[in-house]
């Protein structure tokens, strides 16, 4: 069962020149896909005299979750080699947009393909890349007198608290890694006694 995913920590920039066409390419990390239209709109207005500015993202865990756009370069020349370069870093919640200045050589199609590949790839290289876990926040019910127990099993497996609702019993809500779940569960009914209630 996947449970992470691997994305850039920071915003990332570089610049290529390739037959005195100038490629300045963004990777850029975001939290919801909300964000990418401002993110596109920023690098459109910060490059604005520049000839396109085709990009890719992909977002989430789900390998179908993604986009790319061309952004009036020749159809297939620009947004698939660099989703292709995202994908190549397996990286995902990231979106590379490269910004082309036209420096009057045409490259065709083929020339195009390569130089946005490698402006992206030259970009992720670049990028510092960090591993987000895929969690599941799971909510149980039990006496105090485990409270101590079941503590010390969240603190050993780096399991954090979300939520302390406790009153006359203790309720939590614990943020547990997507693959230890099923053996947390059972090692928190083993420590007390079957007593524990999911909610």
């Amino acid at each position: 069962m996947r449970d992470s995913y691997f994305t850039i920590k920071n915003k990332t920039y570089s610049e290529l020149k390739i037959s005195k066409s100038k490629f300045i390419s963004q990777a850029v990390p975001f939290i919801s896909q909300s964000e990418i239209p401002g993110i596109i709109n920023s690098v459109k207005k910060e490059f604005y005299d520049a000839s396109h500015h085709p990009y890719a993202y992909r977002a989430g865990p789900d390998d179908n979750n993604y986009r790319f756009s061309d952004d009036g370069e020749p159809q297939g020349s620009s947004g698939k080699p660099i989703l292709e370069a995202i994908d190549k870093f397996q990286l995902t919640d990231i979106i590379v947009i490269v910004s082309r200045y036209f420096g009057g050589v045409k490259l065709g199609v083929g020339g195009l393909r390569r130089a946005m590949s490698e402006a992206a790839e030259l970009c992720l290289a670049e990028a510092e890349i960090t591993e987000k876990l895929i969690t599941e926040i799971l909510k149980l019910e039990f006496d105090y007198r485990f409270m101590n127990a079941v503590m010390n099993l969240a603190e050993a497996e780096k399991i954090k608290v979300a939520e302390n609702l406790s009153d006359e019993k203790c309720r939590l809500a614990l943020d547990v890694r997507l693959s230890l779940v099923p053996e947390f569960k059972k090692r928190i009914l083993e420590i007390t006694n079957g007593s524990a209630v999911f909610l």
